[in-house]
């Protein structure tokens, strides 16, 4: 099989059409929405970013050297697919999009977005890809190496939603101290993985042995630096939730003060208490509201002075 040179490109018609829809649906998204200016500008920003790095991990000369010759590439490709689209492409949907979807619709989104059926996924997925015998398929087969990538997004944008949420149905999204527990549940399979390929002293991957060596870095030292990529994603993964529960958090403000429906439960709506029994009838008027108008203070009369009390001054 011939390799494609390093610095060509790629435009696999299956990941050029995923990265459309994707960018349509999000669009739609914004587009239907009634969010503020501000907040929409915002939007759009991540968008643009998420479409870019998606465009380089996909159709840059860095995909053609993550499928074709180093190992470690593709792990910084993963990275980023896995990491960082997919989060800037949920936080680029608006609080309401004022979607209808029928009711088993709903159920099974939200079934695909809990989070332990997220966490399975995302691995499951990471995991059942990065095996010998699949990877080697994947990386020889171009239609194979395009589902390999669009069931990794897919996979990682379930994981990522109840984190972001950016709507709700289909699930409620977690306070900030779960999210960072379920980001740690979530990456400790694959710190262990990334010990034991780092740690292999044999390829685990011979499609890369083959292959032409880049930048001087041999088969070995190309999969330690991958295996060590891997138990790094973790911390990554920490640092990214860190951020975007703080960006999040000032989304919710801004949608607040740009007029948006929902407040990320910053600004709560406090809904009146009845009084218990035997309140004073006082008390009750003050409570309804029925309060008695303050009298307004009468003007003041002018004293005339008595007739001739100029003179006896005088």
């Amino acid at each position: 099989m011939e390799l494609a040179a390093p610095s060509s490109f790629n435009a696999d018609p299956i990941l050029i059409g995923v990265a459309l829809a994707s960018a349509a649906a999000v669009g739609w998204l914004l587009w239907r929405s009634r969010e503020g200016p501000r907040t929409k500008r915002r939007r759009k920003v991540a968008l643009g970013l998420a479409l870019v790095l998606l465009a380089a991990v996909w159709f840059s000369p860095v995909a053609v050297i993550a499928q074709h010759y180093l190992l470690s590439a593709h792990l910084l490709q993963v990275t980023i697919l896995m990491g960082v689209v997919p989060p800037l492409l949920l936080l680029a949907m608006p609080r309401d999009p004022r979607l209808h979807l029928p009711r088993g619709v709903r159920r099974g989104l939200r079934f695909l977005v809990h989070p332990l059926v997220a966490i399975v996924a995302v691995n499951a997925a990471f995991f059942g890809w990065h095996t010998t015998g699949a990877y080697s398929a994947a990386m020889q087969n171009d239609s194979l190496y395009a589902l390999e990538q669009a069931s990794l997004l897919l996979t990682s944008l379930a994981f990522w939603w109840p984190i972001i949420t950016p709507f709700s149905p289909p699930v409620r999204s977690m306070t900030p101290l779960g999210k960072v527990g379920y980001i740690v549940l979530a990456t400790i399979p694959q710190t262990f993985g990334g010990l034991v390929v780092a740690l292999a002293h044999h390829s685990l991957y011979p499609v890369y042995t083959t292959a032409p060596r880049l930048f001087g870095l041999d088969v070995l030292t190309d999969q330690q630096i991958a295996g060590a990529s891997i138990a790094i994603v973790s911390k990554i993964a920490l640092f990214a939730a860190f951020i975007v529960i703080f960006v999040h958090a000032l989304d919710s403000v801004a949608d607040a003060e740009d007029g948006g429906s929902g407040d990320g439960g910053i600004h709560p709506h406090i809904e009146p208490q009845p009084l218990p029994s035997g309140t004073p009838r006082w008390l009750l008027d003050v409570a309804r509201g029925r309060t008695v108008t303050e009298p307004r203070a009468r003007p003041r009369r002018r004293v005339r002075a008595p007739a001739g009390s100029e003179s006896r001054r005088e």
